[in-house]
């Protein structure tokens, strides 16, 4: 099953697809395509009853693909569907997922999804707004907000440019870089962030905490028994406030005879606590400093 649609105006696409797989792919036409494949022979009846239209909303062109529920969860598990949306470069998406995967191809705009145990992988997105339960997800770059809640599921993102808002329960997080705020709030998961220069907390319970590369900002960890290890860029005056209960407190950087701040210089404020895990202050990773 397939259609086309012509698209001039701002494209919002928006797909439920419970089980099997969402492939969304940015082009450069205006036209907008979507095909829709029976995983097996039980799900044939889930395309027919597809709906698949264009309609026109707000000056906007809204694309709407809707697989249907019949027969129970029991019988949607066993069947899934393929769907496929070829759409404009930044176009805004938003998917509704059970079990289904998610694959954002290309430059698209804001995307917002939402899955129980269906993974997302992205390439390019101007905003992302994710929720999920066990399933993972993966982003290339993210040019504004990143917000991410996870019960089971990992987060890993190579940039973004806007500010990051992350909760997860028991899932990784790691960001490669990150220009804006980063708020993280892990319970066992690990958490380990690149380069970053903007305002940085991170609350932790058990999960390992690393920041590789810190060049100006302030950060404020707070963990019970995960380890915390802080890497800090030359360059920049330092001010530190560590303190471990139970655990070790050490510096490769001299903290107490640091030069004075000079007009301009970057700064940097470290606020990090732990009940019983170490903490470690080190020079950043240099791949990472600025």
């Amino acid at each position: 099953m397939g259609q086309s649609f012509a698209t001039p105006h701002p494209v919002l696409v928006y797909v439920h697809n419970d089980v099997g797989s969402t492939v969304i792919t940015a082009h450069s036409e205006d036209t907008s395509h979507v095909s829709l494949t029976a995983e097996t022979p039980g799900a044939r009846e889930l395309v027919e009853r597809a709906t698949v239209e264009c309609r026109q909303r707000g000056g906007r062109d809204v694309v709407v693909v809707n697989v249907p529920r019949v027969h129970g969860m029991k019988f949607i598990r066993r069947n899934g569907v393929t769907v496929r949306v070829d759409v404009p470069q930044g176009s805004d998406v938003r998917v509704v997922s059970a079990s289904a995967d998610v694959e954002l191809n290309g430059s698209l705009g804001r995307a917002n999804v939402k899955t129980a145990s269906g993974a997302l992988t992205a390439d390019d997105l101007a905003d992302l707004r994710a929720k999920t339960g066990s399933g993972d997800v993966e982003v290339g770059t993210v040019a504004g907000p990143l917000r991410v809640q996870s019960a089971a599921g990992d987060l890993r993102c190579v940039r973004v440019e806007g500010p990051v808002s992350v909760t997860t329960a028991s899932g990784d997080v790691e960001i490669g870089a990150a220009a804006g705020a980063v708020d993280v709030r892990a319970t066992s998961g690990e958490v380990r962030l690149g380069d970053v220069s903007g305002a940085v907390r991170v609350v932790a319970v058990s999960g390992r905490v690393q920041v590789l590369s810190i060049t100006e900002g302030s950060m404020h960890i707070r963990s019970v028994s995960g380890r915390v290890d802080v890497g800090v860029a030359r360059g920049a005056t330092l001010s530190v406030d560590a303190e471990s209960m139970s655990g070790r407190v050490q510096s490769e950087i001299p903290l107490d005879d640091g030069p004075s701040a000079a007009h301009g210089d970057p700064r940097i404020i470290l606020t990090l606590r732990s009940v019983s895990g170490d903490v470690l202050i080190t020079r950043g990773v240099e791949a990472f400093a600025r």
